[in-house]
């Protein structure tokens, strides 16, 4: 990563200036990212970056998001920034994820501060996609109000003792395997994120419907990341969020979770984003879906059945902030407990505070003691 600069350098501020900005980024949780740190030394970039940008921190097509009609995509300068590598930690194995409860903090949305309010001390920060040239990586999304800098939120984040993960893929680009044929400049643009923000581990919300070359070239990189890792004495966790339906994981995406495994990547979790709307038994259609992809996961990743519920984590997607009540957020957590499941986590819209403290309480010992009631031709899994 980019070393401190001790001399001032034409085009910037002074010092003091630095300073003031650097302490209020800091000082707050709801500074927003938007910008990738610069690369690494040594790290080449090759063609495709925008005329003039330092690699890895060129300048983004954006696209503002909103749940109606997108704003048409503009380009926005990207800012530098340096990220300071966080104390290594114990990493869990693969059996035990580290927290009950995800946080997703998007890249250009708004602050999150009642996910810290909450209790919740581990967070995914979405998306980073394919820049300009196929072999970049970028934040997905328009620069939010107020600027920021991806470490400033980072570091308060780790300060505050949580761990926070970058996510790529997405809804709003396309992820780097997708587009950057070049498997040696793929590995470089995912060693230079993992370089720069010094993550405990990264998640790819990508499917397998890309084809099977993209799915190659990602598993082989990812491989070798985590053997890099491994070397350091640090390891690197690997998850995979895919979009779950009444019929479990698409066929493409259980392809995909095999093929990486085979290359030799060590999953740790399978997230699974199902959508929930007021109106429908949300909680019915969750635990269908979880069911339905829980021996798949199983399948793909080659472990027993009984292993397979710690594997995964449940994402519900809310349409609205009463889709999940406290009820239902205190029926989830017990399912949670008794099924054994690895994590949870919420995307779309906000719950109510409360719903969160539900959410990431810590599972209570001894919850999950009860035998699995058995459906014939289906996987284990216990009632709400």
């Amino acid at each position: 990563m980019d070393t401190a600069r001790h001399s001032r350098e034409t085009g910037r501020p002074p010092r003091s200036l630095v300073f003031l900005a650097s302490t209020a980024l800091v000082a707050s949780t709801g500074a927003a990212l938007w910008a990738l740190p610069a690369a690494p030394p040594g790290w080449n970039a090759g063609p495709g970056m925008m005329p003039g940008a330092t690699p890895g921190v060129t300048a983004t097509p954006t696209r503002e998001r909103t749940p109606a009609s997108p704003v048409p995509e503009t380009l926005v300068a990207a800012r530098q920034t340096v990220a300071s590598p966080a104390p290594p930690s114990a990493a869990p194995t693969a059996d035990e994820p580290a927290a009950p409860y995800r946080g997703f903090l998007d890249a250009s949305g708004e602050p999150r501060p009642e996910l810290l309010r909450a209790g919740v001390r581990s967070f995914t920060i979405g998306h980073i996609v394919a820049g300009p040239g196929g072999c970049a990586p970028h934040w997905a999304g328009a620069r939010p109000r107020g600027g920021g800098s991806v470490t400033a939120r980072i570091e308060r984040l780790r300060a505050d003792g949580g761990e926070v993960w970058p996510t790529f893929g997405g809804p709003y680009g396309q992820e780097l395997a997708v587009t950057c044929e070049n498997p040696a400049r793929l590995l470089s643009a995912y060693r230079h994120v993992v370089t720069a923000l010094d993550p405990p581990g990264i998640d790819f919300e990508a499917g397998g419907s890309a084809g099977p070359a993209a799915v190659s070239r990602r598993a082989a990189a990812v491989a070798r990341l985590q053997r890099e890792a491994r070397a350091r004495g640090r390891p690197l966790r690997i998850t995979f969020t895919f979009p779950a339906s009444r019929h479990g994981l698409e066929p493409a995406d259980q392809s995909m979770l095999r093929a990486a495994r085979e290359e030799g990547v060590e999953i740790e979790s399978v997230g699974l984003l199902v959508p929930v709307a007021s109106g429908v038994s949300n909680l019915h259609d969750l635990a269908v879906a979880a069911r339905a992809a829980h021996l798949q996961i199983a399948a793909a990743l080659d472990v027993p059945p009984d292993r397979a519920w710690r594997r995964m984590g449940l994402a519900p997607v809310l349409s609205g902030a009463g889709d999940l009540g406290p009820g239902e957020a205190g029926r989830l957590a017990a399912y949670r407990a008794r099924n054994g499941l690895g994590w949870l986590s919420l995307r779309g819209a906000r719950p109510a505070d409360d719903v969160l403290r539900i959410l990431a309480r810590p599972p209570v010992p001894g919850a999950g003691a009860a035998l699995p009631e058995v459906t014939p031709g289906a996987s284990p899994v216990r009632p709400w």
